[in-house]
């Protein structure tokens, strides 16, 4: 062969691939420049995202204690079991002593009806108790209701063998007596 004949087909050769080459970026055409009956254009997907899960509430705890009420005539206590819920085991005295504010036996009177528990917390290491009371009108009690009233107040948190002691504030404050008729001691014992 000659170095005529092979200059010649490399340029054929290269031509040829340049032709190639040139003819894969064109769209819509085939060999022979005949035009496609049929395009296929994919189709965009839509991604469908599902909603975060919605955290399920934390079911609540529930605990059967004893609850005190006054009967009608504010003479003595009566007993009564009912089942209190909560959420953290902190929160089972306040809830046992809200459980003191109604009564489904219309023979046993609530004496919390008209009172708000307006902070309670509780340390474990001292066994110690403290709540605050915000007093309504109808909570001024005479004495056989305030002793009642206290009676009530020292069985519900003592229940607790945990609780050891419970001081009481009234309005945020220490207070010598919650309605005037009996000295509150600060704090109080449990009873041995």
């Amino acid at each position: 062969m000659t170095k005529t004949s092979r200059l010649f087909y490399g340029v054929v050769l290269v031509s040829a691939i340049t032709l190639s080459v040139t003819a894969c970026g064109q769209k819509g055409q085939l060999v022979g420049g005949a035009t496609p009956q049929a395009t296929i254009v994919p189709t965009p997907t839509t991604v469908v995202q599902s909603p975060a899960p919605t955290p399920t509430p934390e079911p609540l705890k529930q605990k059967k204690v004893k609850a005190f009420y006054s009967d009608q005539d504010e003479m003595k206590l009566i007993e009564k079991e009912v089942t209190i819920s909560y959420k953290q085991d902190a929160d089972v005295y306040e809830a046992a002593m809200n459980a003191l504010k109604k009564s489904d036996d219309p023979k046993a009177i609530p004496l919390f009806d008209d009172l708000t528990f307006t902070s309670s917390s509780f340390d474990k290491a001292k066994g110690e108790l403290k709540i605050d009371l915000k007093f309504g009108p109808k909570t001024q009690l005479g004495a056989p209701g305030e002793e009642l009233f206290l009676q009530a107040l020292k069985k519900t948190v003592f229940q607790f063998p945990e609780v050891k002691s419970l001081y009481v504030l009234k309005n945020g404050k220490q207070v010598d007596s919650l309605m005037g008729h009996i000295e509150l001691p600060y704090p109080i014992k449990r009873p041995n």
